[in-house]
């Protein structure tokens, strides 16, 4: 019974390792955690690559991504997508006002995440950022005044908020920023190198 058993966990342990590590045989490189569903693209397989962008408005790593990031983007040429997924640490609050942007295009969310950005790490204001009344004034200083006070606590912000911090949880994602590629591949922080190495072995056609 009891050498049974350790077949048993024995068994589990090297279906555990090839879970965990069968991307690498199919090409996939650099630095990077295969994540539940635990069903990762081929190497090689994709024209665009699409990432879900997990990151905290406080973390001075996600606020030099986010200033690195259009360049990266720039060199890819469409080939890659990037989906900001605020997290809740501190205050949901940021990320909502994020999410009622996206609603206005994705030039109305770009311009208030690198606002909240610039006010927590360059303009010294720090965590009093997540209060509603300096998230107000983000609000009025980017033309979403009546959107602010009327959609902070609508059920469908609420809603993406929560299910943006789901998906987080899902991911085992501990730290930010943490990139997750194509729903399956986690890149943990803001290496550029490592995400382009990564984003390349997916693409049929990389970029120099």
């Amino acid at each position: 019974m009891k050498l049974v058993a350790q077949k048993a966990l024995a068994l589990i342990s090297l279906l555990l390792l090839f879970s965990g590590s069968g991307l690498l045989a199919q090409g996939l490189e650099g630095n990077y955690e295969v994540v539940p569903p635990m069903v990762a693209p081929k190497a090689h397989s994709l024209d665009k690559v699409v990432i879900h962008e997990v990151f905290y408005f406080g973390c001075p790593h996600c606020y030099d991504l986010h200033k690195e990031m259009p360049a990266f983007l720039a060199a890819f040429k469409g080939k890659v997508q990037v989906i900001s997924v605020p997290n809740d640490w501190g205050s949901a609050d940021p990320g909502r006002l994020l999410y009622i942007a996206r609603t206005k295009g994705p030039q109305k969310e770009e311009e208030v995440k690198t606002m909240i950005f610039d006010f927590i790490h360059t303009k010294g204001l720090g965590k009093s950022m997540f209060s509603r009344d300096k998230l107000q004034f983000v609000a009025k200083l980017t033309g979403l005044t009546a959107e602010f006070e009327t959609m902070m606590d609508d059920p469908k912000i609420v809603g993406q908020m929560n299910a943006g911090v789901a998906f987080a949880k899902e991911k085992g994602v501990e730290s930010t920023p943490t990139l997750v590629l194509q729903d399956s591949v986690k890149v943990v922080g803001a290496d550029l190198a490592n995400l382009k190495k990564v984003v390349n072995s997916l693409l049929k056609e990389p970029v120099p």
